[in-house]
């Protein structure tokens, strides 16, 4: 048995690890994620956490949203969805059920919010929130051989942070979006994460301008109420790009911190 899904991040299987689209300086973004089982498993462990440390320079604006999910809301997975700010999937392959002949890939389907920090200092909070595809057809036939059932709904909430030195932005998981345990002749090995995470908001900003014009009487100064629509961006490129920016993956396994040095590719606008 495989149940299969067909991905909306599909540019990520395309464009490596970590990506910005666009690329360009200076320019509201989209973060891109596309971690395989040779990021999330190490000598058969599957990882506890997960880290995207971004470049110097990004920014942070949560304006780019007219609200924050509440705390509380965040932790029963119950944010609304004017707070949603992309989306992606997270896989398992479970292997050796079923008198060791089973072999299933579970995905599971994830919505992302931007919630309130969950500590001090925070620029906010990332909540993934999970539904586990073909859910009745995992329960009907996987979870009896399991021995438990298998989660339809996952919550995972991440520190979105600003920071100082090489990175500007980190964004840290605690834990993946799920973490099925299993026992001996069992496993279950994670295999795919994608994100596409970003957010925009367009805000009028009323202002008067001074007009010199002309009267019958001379020049005079006139008063005219005008607007202009500000754009802010969840996430902001550096405003500078000599081909690349730096990029950091940190994967938590017990006992240890597995860090990977990535390069984002930029590309500077075409001059006339």
């Amino acid at each position: 048995m495989a149940l299969l899904a067909s991905s909306g991040v599909a540019a990520a299987q395309q464009v490596g690890t970590l990506a910005l689209d666009p690329n360009a300086p200076g320019q509201g973004t989209t973060l891109v994620v596309a971690a395989d089982q040779s990021v999330l498993s190490r000598s058969g462990q599957p990882a506890s956490s997960i880290t995207f440390a971004l470049a110097r320079g990004m920014r942070i604006d949560t304006a780019a949203l007219a609200q924050l999910c509440a705390r509380r809301a965040a932790a029963r997975s119950a944010c609304p969805p004017e707070t949603r700010i992309g989306f992606g999937l997270f896989s398992l392959d479970t292997r050796g059920y079923d008198a060791g002949a089973g072999d299933t890939r579970l995905t599971w389907a994830l919505d992302a919010y931007l919630a309130q920090p969950q500590r001090s200092g925070d620029a906010a909070s990332v909540v993934l929130s999970g539904k586990l595809l073909g859910a009745d057809l995992v329960g009907a036939l996987l979870a009896p051989s399991l021995g438990r059932p298998v989660p339809t709904t996952t919550t995972t909430v991440g520190r979105l942070l600003r920071r100082t030195g090489r990175y500007g932005i980190e964004l840290r998981f605690p834990t993946l979006p799920i973490q099925l345990g299993v026992a001996a002749p069992i496993t279950a090995t994670p295999t795919r994460l994608e994100l596409s995470l970003s957010a925009v908001r367009n805000v009028r900003k009323n202002f008067t301008r001074r007009l010199k014009v002309p009267t019958l009487h001379g020049y005079e100064f006139r008063k005219i109420r005008d607007h202009r629509l500000v754009g802010h961006h969840l996430l902001r490129t550096p405003s500078k790009c000599n081909g690349s920016w730096p990029a950091e993956l940190r994967v938590g396994f017990p006992g240890r911190v597995a860090r990977t040095a990535l390069s984002m590719v930029c590309t500077n606008p075409s001059l006339p």
